[in-house]
């Protein structure tokens, strides 16, 4: 049976061989949910004549925020067009679904994904594009998109198909600025200062001309938008110093609460200062009585709720303990954490063992002049193995559900209570790697690096803090290629 995870045996050859591949397991189930395409199949049917769009348990809203409680029903005698467009790590995934469906009944598309994908659509066009960085290719792409918006009319339909990672992957500079001012901005925001990504997409999108403002572009055409959400409902953004909602002057306001104003290119500061009304974005009085119908396809619950029934199929006691975990120190939350580990480890408090906590979200790195090669999730699993060492129950591990963590090719991570003596062996200082951010090298060889390739999603990453026990996980209802690959321990 093919595997989402790769070098499962590997993963598992070493260590607390029981708890990972129990984590694993869970880890694997999880990160499966994932995927958009299903839930968008799901939302679009041909059937003759009439295109119906939407089911019951999926939430959609109107331009003003209404919810729509029942299917959107078209005559596709009466509509001129069909176009496909949209930007972000779940943009291709869910274009596919549409593509699948309608086929020859779309008149033109075009998507941007991100580099590392393979691309799946025909009919509609896909430019691979930079993230996390955005690169000229963000840019050509980002130019067709533009040009297909601008062509649609009132008797057309125009489907955008949006995600996380947008905001790099359709970067369009405003007049005056190049791609390169929004990489060096991006650079030092985020990877710099870590800032967190609501600040450094608010800076963003005000230097750019297309994302946030898509629906600006389609004038009197039915626009119907498939979203994969970051958020999981309910919570909130943190919006810090932050008053606004992504104006001019908010992204003003980030630049100077991390003390770059004076640090990006003279022309960022010209552009913001100017506050063209034309490129702003969009203010909710613009979309009053448009065509305009919102569709949340997935999002990190879908993830978090799989890896959790997972678990309870294993027998192992679990709990959701937080959906949304961002905005903070990757090493914080993972010292944090695994003092949570020791707590269940010892008193058995808050769940019994055997258990695992589960928990979702984007954590930040601040590298600032550091040049060691890592990710959140990487530097987060490391972060937590001083504080679990010697421990024969404690395991760790943490993916990004996009496939990439960071400026890398892994997804994530996993450590154990014997991660830091291996790590001594091999001649390796954790806490100066965690100093210097390279989490990567350090997983490296110790063989403690999840891959899983690029997924076509992104519901942030999924973290699980295992903490087994005297009583045995049922591993006889482990998938049959992981009973496979490691003799069982249960009686060891």
């Amino acid at each position: 049976m093919p595997t989402l995870i790769k070098k499962i045996d590997t993963l598992t050859s070493h260590g607390n061989v029981e708890g990972r591949r129990t984590v694993l397991t869970i880890l694997e189930a999880g990160l499966k949910a994932a995927d958009p395409y299903s839930r968008a199949r799901r939302l679009i049917a041909a059937e003759g004549c009439k295109l119906i769009i939407g089911v019951k348990d999926m939430q959609a809203s109107t331009s003003e925020g209404k919810p729509i409680t029942e299917p959107l029903i078209f005559d596709l005698s009466k509509v001129k067009n069909i176009y496909v467009v949209g930007g972000g790590k779940a943009a291709q995934r869910q274009a596919k679904a549409i593509e699948d469906v309608l086929g020859d009944l779309i008149t033109e598309g075009q998507v941007n994904a991100k580099k590392g994908e393979q691309v799946q659509l025909s009919k509609i066009g896909v430019t691979l594009a930079g993230h996390p960085l955005p690169d000229e290719d963000s840019v050509k792409g980002s130019k067709k998109i533009l040009e297909i918006l601008r062509k649609a009319r009132k008797d057309d339909i125009v489907f955008f198909s949006e995600s996380g990672g947008s905001s790099s992957l359709m970067a369009l500079p405003a007049p005056g600025l190049t791609i390169e001012d929004v990489k060096e901005v991006t650079r030092k925001l985020y990877f710099e200062c870590g800032a967190s990504m609501w600040d450094t997409n608010v800076v963003r999108w005000n230097l750019a001309i297309l994302r946030g403002r898509e629906k600006r572009y389609v004038g009197e055409a039915t626009l119907i938008v498939f979203s994969c959400d970051e958020r999981p409902p309910g919570i909130r953004v943190n919006l810090r110093s932050i008053q606004g909602h992504g104006s001019y002057q908010d992204a003003i306001n980030i630049l100077k609460k991390y003390d770059l104003w004076d640090q990006v290119p003279q022309r960022v500061r010209e552009h913001l200062l100017k506050a063209d009304p034309e490129y702003e974005t969009l203010r909710p009085e613009e979309l009053i009585g448009r065509p305009h119908y919102h569709f949340r396809v997935i999002g990190p619950e879908h993830m978090l709720e799989a890896a959790k029934r997972e678990a309870e199929r294993l027998r192992v006691n679990t709990t959701v303990i937080v959906s949304s975990l961002s905005d903070i120190e990757a090493r914080a939350a993972g010292e944090t954490l695994a003092y949570m580990a020791q707590e269940v480890e010892t008193y058995g408090r808050p769940l019994k063992t055997p258990c695992v906590l589960i928990c979702g979200g984007e954590l930040l790195v601040k590298v600032g002049d550091k040049r060691g090669l890592g990710g959140r999730n990487q530097e987060f699993v490391l972060a937590t193995a001083p504080r679990i060492a010697k421990s024969k129950n404690i395991v760790i591990a943490s993916a990004d559900s996009d496939g990439t963590d960071g400026p890398t090719d892994a997804a994530g991570g996993i450590v154990d209570g014997y991660t830091w003596e291996r790590a001594e062996r091999e001649g390796l200082d954790i806490s100066s790697e965690l100093d210097d951010h390279n989490s990567y090298g350090v997983l490296s060889k110790l063989n403690d690096l999840v891959f899983t390739g690029a997924q076509g999603t992104n519901v942030q990453d999924l973290r699980l803090i295992y903490i087994g026990g005297r009583t045995k996980v049922v591993f006889s209802a482990l998938p049959e290629y992981l009973r496979t690959l490691i003799p069982k321990v249960n009686d060891a």
